[in-house]
């Protein structure tokens, strides 16, 4: 242990000075907007949770993409068949007993359109169902529109400017004087910027809280009947003495929650030719006011598309002696299943994981660690902000590192607890993880992140 706070005693020493120049790096990074669903399966605490959920600080390693719908109630949408065709379901009539008994075979639900049962619809399953329901809310608020509105600055006269493209794009200052220079090539530069503006995320979470006693008292009296069983011929004094363990074990498990979430991932279509219509209809002075707002009430082409959808859970239980309130537990409970949920993501779909500037080097360091999902050997590239004959900023692979086996990864998670030293006492770690290779990185210019 002592070989440890030595190690990381150094690493904190070695990297202070260029962490404190690096950590308020300005850069280039993903938008993202979440939105809670809620629904029954939150339980008795629902306004505990949604509390603890609003008060989450907002991910850092994405810029924040304020819409005016960012919860619904799942329960208050109801779908009608049109809805789950748009959403790709209700497609193909089985019209033989072969392909009904293969359906109910795979544990589906059918939907009979006949009294003799000669042919049936697949019905969707619960998830699928939370599916549609997301994709008629998406339909139903245009969020779409709402993400392209917030892009664009666009007020309820429909005027639209360039403003938070210029932040978030981090262009130059001649650049930024595009409007007064009236140059057509920066403006469409601006709406070009695929690897900016696309980058755009919807992250839908729907949790549900089980407490932990039930499940707990289950497993242990499953437990004891096998216990039982086992030691049927054991004396009775260590038959006692096991199951004993076994409450001990259900003492310790009992108190807290478990959280199940379902996260849904959805990305802004953003492309040349929505581009192109885009400046036709709104970047045209030649276009009549009146012109530009029906166009935008049509807007058909601004859409969401669906990337993919994980799911992850996550569990705090009180440790005996431990004094935490159920307000206290709540809120750890709900921070670890975000972290959980959007770390899956970052793991599951390569467009969506974060860059993460570098905060020192020799050994090279970065502000990420298990909050993220962060292992020990994991692979990042290396990223430099090069720029297309548009003059488009686009992120440029120049090299890779990992993280570094033999230094812990830095645990940035809700509710962690900070290693011990030989005598038990906290010992206090730097705020980030290690990596191997990059020799030739500098701060400020090089960026990771994570490999495939």
């Amino acid at each position: 242990m002592n070989k440890l706070f030595t190690l990381i005693l150094t690493l904190a020493f070695v990297s202070f000075f260029h962490y404190s120049k690096a950590q308020d790096a300005k850069y280039r990074r993903s938008s993202m907007t979440m939105v809670l669903a809620e629904d029954d399966g939150l339980g008795e605490f629902r306004d505990k949770i949604i509390k603890s959920y609003n008060s989450n600080p907002f991910p850092d390693k994405y810029n924040q993409h304020n819409i005016t719908d960012n919860k619904f109630n799942l329960d208050k949408i109801k779908l009608t068949d049109e809805d789950l065709i748009k959403s790709g379901f209700l497609q193909d009539t089985l019209t033989t007993p072969i392909a009904m008994v293969k359906a109910t075979s795979k544990l589906k639900t059918l939907r009979y359109l006949s009294s003799d049962s000669l042919s049936a619809l697949v019905l969707p399953s619960q998830n699928e169902v939370f599916q549609a329901k997301l994709d008629k809310f998406i339909r139903d608020k245009n969020l779409a529109k709402q993400m392209v509105a917030t892009w664009f600055n666009r007020d309820e006269s429909g005027k639209m400017d360039w403003e938070e493209i210029k932040a978030r794009g981090l262009y130059s200052a001649s650049a930024q004087d595009m409007d007064d220079a009236d140059n057509s090539a920066d403006k469409d530069a601006y709406l070009l910027d695929f690897d900016l503006i696309t980058n755009s995320f919807v992250v839908f979470n729907k949790m549900k809280f089980y407490k932990n006693e039930p499940v707990a008292a289950i497993l242990r009296d499953q437990a004891k009947i096998a216990t039982k069983k086992k030691m049927a011929k054991s004396p009775p004094a260590l038959l006692e003495k096991a199951l004993e363990a076994l409450d001990v074990i259900y003492e310790e498990t009992k108190v807290g929650y478990t959280v199940a979430c379902n996260t849904f991932l959805y990305q802004l279509d953003w492309n040349e030719e929505i581009a192109t219509k885009f400046k036709s209809k709104f970047f045209n002075d030649n276009v009549a006011t009146d012109d530009k707002l029906a166009a935008w009430e049509d807007g058909a082409y601004m859409n969401l598309s669906l990337v993919g959808k994980t799911f992850s859970s996550s569990i705090v239980t009180v440790k005996i002696g431990e004094k935490r309130t159920l307000d206290q537990l709540i809120d750890l409970q709900v921070k670890r299943t975000m972290d959980n949920a959007l770390a899956k993501l970052q793991k599951t779909y390569v467009v969506f994981r974060p860059i993460t500037p570098i905060t020192g080097l020799a050994p090279v360091t970065a502000r990420i660690g298990m909050k993220e999902g962060i292992e020990a050997g994991d692979k990042f590239e290396v990223l430099e902000s090069d720029k297309n004959e548009l003059g488009v900023p686009f992120w440029k692979s120049v090299g890779k590192v990992s993280v570094d086996k033999k230094v812990v990864v830095w645990d940035n998670r809700a509710g962690a607890e900070a290693p011990l030293d030989d005598n038990g006492k906290p010992v206090e770690s730097p705020e980030f993880s290690t990596f191997k290779g990059g020799k030739k990185l500098m701060l400020g210019v090089h960026f990771i992140r994570q490999s495939k």
